[in-house]
Protein backbone atom coordinates (compact mmCIF):
# COMPACT_ATOMS: atom_id res chain seq x y z
CA UNK A 1 0.00 0.00 0.00
CA UNK A 2 1.32 3.31 -0.92
CA UNK A 3 1.28 7.24 0.41
CA UNK A 4 -0.78 8.20 -2.69
CA UNK A 5 -3.77 7.49 -1.14
CA UNK A 6 -3.40 8.96 1.79
CA UNK A 7 -1.48 12.46 0.62
CA UNK A 8 -3.18 15.91 1.91
CA UNK A 9 -3.99 18.75 0.15
CA UNK A 10 -1.71 21.72 0.53
CA UNK A 11 -1.05 25.26 -0.70
CA UNK A 12 1.33 26.66 -3.44
CA UNK A 13 2.56 29.05 -5.33
CA UNK A 14 5.32 28.88 -8.55
CA UNK A 15 8.38 30.78 -7.45
CA UNK A 16 8.09 33.09 -10.60
CA UNK A 17 4.88 34.11 -8.98
CA UNK A 18 5.69 35.32 -5.85
CA UNK A 19 9.39 36.21 -5.84
CA UNK A 20 8.80 39.82 -6.22
CA UNK A 21 7.26 39.47 -2.91
CA UNK A 22 8.25 40.70 0.34
CA UNK A 23 8.60 38.29 3.17
CA UNK A 24 5.63 40.06 4.77
CA UNK A 25 3.61 40.50 2.10
CA UNK A 26 4.27 36.15 2.19
CA UNK A 27 3.26 35.95 5.70
CA UNK A 28 0.67 38.41 5.67
CA UNK A 29 -1.08 35.93 2.85
CA UNK A 30 -0.18 32.93 4.99
CA UNK A 31 -2.19 34.16 7.74
CA UNK A 32 -5.02 35.68 6.36
CA UNK A 33 -5.72 32.54 4.67
CA UNK A 34 -5.04 30.36 8.15
CA UNK A 35 -2.65 28.38 5.97
CA UNK A 36 -0.25 25.65 8.27
CA UNK A 37 2.01 25.32 5.58
CA UNK A 38 2.77 27.02 2.20
CA UNK A 39 4.87 25.37 -0.67
CA UNK A 40 6.89 27.36 -3.29
CA UNK A 41 7.43 26.07 -6.22
CA UNK A 42 9.54 25.60 -9.35
CA UNK A 43 7.82 23.73 -12.36
CA UNK A 44 5.46 21.77 -9.46
CA UNK A 45 8.17 20.62 -8.19
CA UNK A 46 8.13 21.74 -4.36
CA UNK A 47 11.62 23.71 -3.55
CA UNK A 48 10.76 25.59 -0.37
CA UNK A 49 8.33 25.88 2.51
CA UNK A 50 7.07 28.38 4.43
CA UNK A 51 6.10 26.97 7.98
CA UNK A 52 5.94 28.55 11.46
CA UNK A 53 9.31 27.81 12.62
CA UNK A 54 10.29 29.37 9.31
CA UNK A 55 8.06 32.91 10.26
CA UNK A 56 9.53 32.65 13.64
CA UNK A 57 13.08 33.02 11.74
CA UNK A 58 11.87 35.56 9.50
CA UNK A 59 10.35 37.58 12.67
CA UNK A 60 13.54 36.97 14.75
CA UNK A 61 16.33 38.03 11.95
CA UNK A 62 14.06 41.23 11.07
CA UNK A 63 13.41 39.86 7.35
CA UNK A 64 10.17 41.25 6.95
CA UNK A 65 11.27 43.43 4.40
CA UNK A 66 13.28 41.01 1.98
CA UNK A 67 12.23 39.66 -1.06
CA UNK A 68 11.30 35.75 -1.43
CA UNK A 69 13.73 35.87 -4.43
CA UNK A 70 16.48 36.67 -1.60
CA UNK A 71 15.13 34.62 1.16
CA UNK A 72 14.61 31.65 -0.59
CA UNK A 73 18.19 30.14 -1.67
CA UNK A 74 18.00 26.61 -0.55
CA UNK A 75 15.85 23.81 -0.22
CA UNK A 76 14.38 22.94 3.35
CA UNK A 77 11.73 20.87 2.59
CA UNK A 78 11.92 16.82 2.55
CA UNK A 79 10.50 15.04 -0.78
CA UNK A 80 9.37 11.61 -0.87
CA UNK A 81 7.55 10.03 -4.38
CA UNK A 82 4.35 8.95 -4.27
CA UNK A 83 4.68 5.46 -4.84
CA UNK A 84 6.39 4.59 -1.48
CA UNK A 85 5.53 2.55 0.58
CA UNK A 86 3.65 3.40 3.87
CA UNK A 87 5.44 1.26 6.21
CA UNK A 88 8.56 2.01 4.63
CA UNK A 89 7.85 5.81 4.62
CA UNK A 90 5.90 5.50 8.19
CA UNK A 91 9.93 4.15 9.58
CA UNK A 92 12.00 6.94 7.48
CA UNK A 93 9.90 9.71 9.38
CA UNK A 94 10.25 8.15 12.74
CA UNK A 95 13.68 7.87 12.54
CA UNK A 96 14.46 11.78 10.80
CA UNK A 97 12.02 12.58 12.96
CA UNK A 98 10.07 14.29 10.74
CA UNK A 99 6.22 15.85 11.33
CA UNK A 100 5.57 16.10 7.65
CA UNK A 101 6.38 15.26 3.75
CA UNK A 102 6.11 17.02 0.48
CA UNK A 103 4.83 14.05 -1.86
CA UNK A 104 5.34 14.33 -5.27
CA UNK A 105 4.33 12.34 -8.49
CA UNK A 106 5.88 12.38 -11.65
CA UNK A 107 8.03 15.09 -10.55
CA UNK A 108 5.11 17.18 -9.72
CA UNK A 109 3.86 18.29 -5.88
CA UNK A 110 0.25 16.24 -5.00
CA UNK A 111 0.53 16.87 -1.56
CA UNK A 112 1.82 16.29 2.02
CA UNK A 113 2.20 13.37 4.10
CA UNK A 114 2.01 13.76 8.13
CA UNK A 115 3.21 11.51 10.57
CA UNK A 116 -0.02 11.84 12.56
CA UNK A 117 -1.72 10.70 9.95
CA UNK A 118 0.59 8.11 8.96
CA UNK A 119 0.10 6.72 12.89
CA UNK A 120 -3.50 6.73 12.00
CA UNK A 121 -3.49 4.74 9.34
CA UNK A 122 -1.16 2.12 9.86
CA UNK A 123 -3.51 1.43 13.11
CA UNK A 124 -6.26 1.44 10.77
CA UNK A 125 -4.76 -0.88 8.42
CA UNK A 126 -3.87 -3.42 11.56
CA UNK A 127 -7.40 -3.80 11.99
CA UNK A 128 -8.65 -4.70 8.73
CA UNK A 129 -8.59 -6.78 6.16
CA UNK A 130 -7.73 -4.94 3.16
CA UNK A 131 -9.79 -7.29 0.26
CA UNK A 132 -12.82 -6.79 1.18
CA UNK A 133 -12.63 -3.20 3.61
CA UNK A 134 -13.90 -5.20 6.66
CA UNK A 135 -12.39 -5.59 10.17
CA UNK A 136 -9.84 -8.81 10.92
CA UNK A 137 -10.21 -11.53 12.99
CA UNK A 138 -7.39 -10.55 14.91
CA UNK A 139 -9.86 -7.23 16.18
CA UNK A 140 -12.81 -9.69 16.37
CA UNK A 141 -11.29 -11.83 19.21
CA UNK A 142 -10.32 -7.98 20.85
CA UNK A 143 -13.81 -6.84 20.98
CA UNK A 144 -14.95 -9.89 22.23
CA UNK A 145 -12.68 -9.98 25.15
CA UNK A 146 -13.82 -6.26 25.71
CA UNK A 147 -17.44 -7.35 25.77
CA UNK A 148 -16.88 -9.55 28.53
CA UNK A 149 -16.41 -5.89 30.55
CA UNK A 150 -19.65 -4.92 29.34
CA UNK A 151 -23.14 -5.57 30.18
CA UNK A 152 -24.91 -5.69 26.62
CA UNK A 153 -26.92 -7.85 24.38
CA UNK A 154 -24.69 -8.89 21.44
CA UNK A 155 -26.25 -11.03 18.38
CA UNK A 156 -23.81 -12.75 16.54
CA UNK A 157 -24.37 -13.99 12.90
CA UNK A 158 -21.96 -16.03 10.51
CA UNK A 159 -21.47 -16.42 6.90
CA UNK A 160 -19.42 -19.34 5.24
CA UNK A 161 -18.86 -19.22 1.56
CA UNK A 162 -19.36 -22.43 0.36
CA UNK A 163 -16.97 -24.58 -1.80
CA UNK A 164 -14.68 -21.49 -2.15
CA UNK A 165 -11.67 -23.38 -2.39
CA UNK A 166 -13.41 -25.38 -5.51
CA UNK A 167 -14.08 -21.93 -7.13
CA UNK A 168 -10.11 -21.06 -6.91
CA UNK A 169 -9.35 -24.68 -8.58
CA UNK A 170 -11.87 -23.96 -11.20
CA UNK A 171 -11.36 -20.21 -12.00
CA UNK A 172 -8.47 -18.75 -9.87
CA UNK A 173 -7.52 -16.84 -7.18
CA UNK A 174 -9.26 -13.90 -9.26
CA UNK A 175 -12.57 -15.37 -8.91
CA UNK A 176 -12.02 -15.95 -5.30
CA UNK A 177 -11.28 -12.27 -4.71
CA UNK A 178 -14.69 -11.53 -6.41
CA UNK A 179 -16.57 -13.32 -4.52
CA UNK A 180 -15.41 -12.30 -1.38
CA UNK A 181 -15.77 -8.32 -2.38
CA UNK A 182 -19.73 -9.20 -3.65
CA UNK A 183 -20.53 -11.13 -0.85
CA UNK A 184 -19.04 -8.21 1.70
CA UNK A 185 -20.81 -5.72 -0.18
CA UNK A 186 -24.04 -7.62 0.38
CA UNK A 187 -23.19 -7.65 3.76
CA UNK A 188 -22.20 -4.23 4.10
CA UNK A 189 -26.23 -3.02 2.68
CA UNK A 190 -27.49 -5.00 5.26
CA UNK A 191 -26.12 -4.52 8.62
CA UNK A 192 -26.10 -0.30 10.43
CA UNK A 193 -22.97 1.25 9.95
CA UNK A 194 -22.72 0.83 13.74
CA UNK A 195 -22.26 -3.04 13.55
CA UNK A 196 -18.94 -4.78 13.38
CA UNK A 197 -18.18 -7.01 10.04
CA UNK A 198 -15.34 -8.88 10.16
CA UNK A 199 -13.64 -11.28 7.58
CA UNK A 200 -11.44 -14.92 8.78
CA UNK A 201 -10.76 -16.45 5.28
CA UNK A 202 -14.30 -18.07 3.78
CA UNK A 203 -16.19 -16.97 6.55
CA UNK A 204 -17.53 -13.20 7.89
CA UNK A 205 -18.62 -12.81 11.07
CA UNK A 206 -20.87 -9.71 12.34
CA UNK A 207 -21.45 -8.41 16.14
CA UNK A 208 -24.36 -6.71 16.42
CA UNK A 209 -25.46 -4.86 19.58
CA UNK A 210 -29.55 -5.67 19.59
CA UNK A 211 -31.85 -8.29 20.61
CA UNK A 212 -32.63 -11.83 19.70
CA UNK A 213 -35.67 -10.47 17.61
CA UNK A 214 -33.29 -8.33 15.81
CA UNK A 215 -30.29 -10.38 15.35
CA UNK A 216 -32.27 -12.86 13.74
CA UNK A 217 -34.41 -10.29 11.23
CA UNK A 218 -30.66 -9.21 10.84
CA UNK A 219 -29.58 -13.23 9.26
CA UNK A 220 -32.94 -13.46 7.26
CA UNK A 221 -32.27 -10.14 5.96
CA UNK A 222 -28.54 -11.62 4.76
CA UNK A 223 -30.07 -15.12 4.21
CA UNK A 224 -32.60 -13.36 1.17
CA UNK A 225 -29.80 -11.15 -0.30
CA UNK A 226 -27.16 -13.77 -0.79
CA UNK A 227 -29.54 -16.11 -2.20
CA UNK A 228 -29.43 -14.08 -5.34
CA UNK A 229 -26.02 -13.74 -5.66
CA UNK A 230 -23.90 -14.78 -9.05
CA UNK A 231 -20.73 -13.41 -10.27
CA UNK A 232 -20.25 -14.30 -14.46
CA UNK A 233 -23.13 -16.72 -14.44
CA UNK A 234 -21.95 -18.72 -11.54
CA UNK A 235 -24.64 -18.75 -8.21
CA UNK A 236 -22.31 -18.24 -5.24
CA UNK A 237 -23.62 -20.01 -1.99
CA UNK A 238 -23.60 -19.36 1.36
CA UNK A 239 -24.94 -20.79 4.79
CA UNK A 240 -25.52 -18.28 7.27
CA UNK A 241 -25.98 -18.94 11.13
CA UNK A 242 -26.54 -16.63 14.23
CA UNK A 243 -26.92 -16.48 18.01
CA UNK A 244 -27.69 -13.85 20.71
CA UNK A 245 -26.17 -13.61 23.96
CA UNK A 246 -28.01 -13.94 26.73
CA UNK A 247 -31.20 -14.65 25.30
CA UNK A 248 -29.86 -17.79 23.46
CA UNK A 249 -26.65 -18.31 24.93
CA UNK A 250 -25.35 -17.44 28.29
CA UNK A 251 -21.51 -17.16 27.43
CA UNK A 252 -20.42 -15.30 24.27
CA UNK A 253 -17.35 -17.26 23.85
CA UNK A 254 -19.73 -20.62 23.90
CA UNK A 255 -22.14 -18.68 21.24
CA UNK A 256 -19.14 -18.22 18.93
CA UNK A 257 -17.85 -21.87 19.12
CA UNK A 258 -21.48 -23.25 18.50
CA UNK A 259 -21.69 -20.82 15.67
CA UNK A 260 -18.42 -22.55 14.34
CA UNK A 261 -19.50 -25.66 15.21
CA UNK A 262 -22.18 -25.49 12.78
CA UNK A 263 -20.56 -23.92 9.98
CA UNK A 264 -18.19 -26.54 9.93
CA UNK A 265 -20.26 -29.58 10.19
CA UNK A 266 -23.00 -28.13 8.25
CA UNK A 267 -26.09 -28.14 10.63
Amino acid sequence: MTIEKFVDKVNSFEFEEIKDWSLEKLIRYVRNNKILRLYITKENYPIFVVDPEVIIEIFLNNLLAQKVEDFVKEDNVFIIEANRHIIETYNFMRKEKLDFLAVIKDNKLIGEITFNTLSLKISYIAIKDTLTDTYNEKYFRVLVEEYNEIASDVGIVMVKILNLSIYEGLYGIDMVNKILKKVSDVLKNSIRDVDFLFRNDDVFKILTFNNAEITMKIKKRIEERLSDVEIDGIKILTKVVATQVPEIESNIILAIEELERKLIKGD
